[in-house]
């Protein structure tokens, strides 16, 4: 009861900064991917992927109209209004005459990222809850824990295949596929570690919970 009472605080306070902070990153997923569909017609930027030349080959044999490549920097064009940048190792395509669904697959990850907080906040509010009290295993927390787990993971690997599908979708309207441009989709195990984590976890206080219904048999 102690120990309850020291960590109550933190944990009620944690919980309700958490539903905050959910509330946030939705409503701004869902702005930013709405503000994007306004822009429909301008430019969209979406990650596509940079094929490798063959052994022997030259740089300079990059075959996009209007973009030529130059001590290893993707330089703009001067006419066609297709560029193309480099952000951390991945590669950006902008191409002008875009669509409503291209800007929101572009934008996306954000729209993703940002329900799946909510949804993590919602349910791990009664966790911390019933933990602010001194009942973590209470019945229930370990089926939240494992939807938990499977928000991270689901999330994390659908919010960067959103805007890799924008790039399928501009590559093809432009023009662009079957050269040195690719779709860059590709599967991150990062948020697959984190969910089976998450999962162990769970199952943890699955386990907890067993123990706290026999000892209340018991009593």
């Amino acid at each position: 009861m102690t120990t309850a009472l020291r960590t109550g605080p933190f944990a009620r306070t944690l919980a309700g900064a958490l539903l905050w902070l959910g509330a946030i990153g939705a409503v701004f997923g869902v702005g930013y991917v709405v503000n994007g569909m306004t822009q429909a017609g301008g430019h969209v930027q979406v990650p596509v992927a940079l094929l490798p030349v063959e052994p022997g080959a030259s740089a300079a044999g990059l075959s996009v109209p209007g973009v030529r490549l130059e001590s290893g920097w993707l330089l703009a064009p001067p006419l066609d209004g297709l560029t193309l940048g480099t952000i951390d190792g991945s590669v950006v395509l902008s191409a002008p005459d875009s669509t409503r669904l291209e800007h929101a697959l572009a934008r996306g990850d954000w729209l993703v990222g940002g329900l799946a907080l909510l949804a993590v906040a919602v349910l791990l509010r009664p966790v911390l809850v019933q933990t602010s009290v001194g009942r973590p295993f209470a019945p229930g927390n370990a089926r939240r824990l494992a939807v938990v787990a499977l928000v991270v993971a689901g999330a994390g690997v659908l919010a960067p295949v959103l805007p890799a599908v924008g790039g399928i979708l501009v590559l093809t309207r432009t023009g662009l596929v079957g050269g040195r441009l690719a779709d860059a989709v590709a599967l991150d195990p990062l948020p697959l570690l984190a969910g089976a984590v998450l999962l162990v976890l769970a199952a943890a206080f699955a386990r907890g919970e067993q123990l706290a219904r026999d000892s209340e048999g018991l009593v």
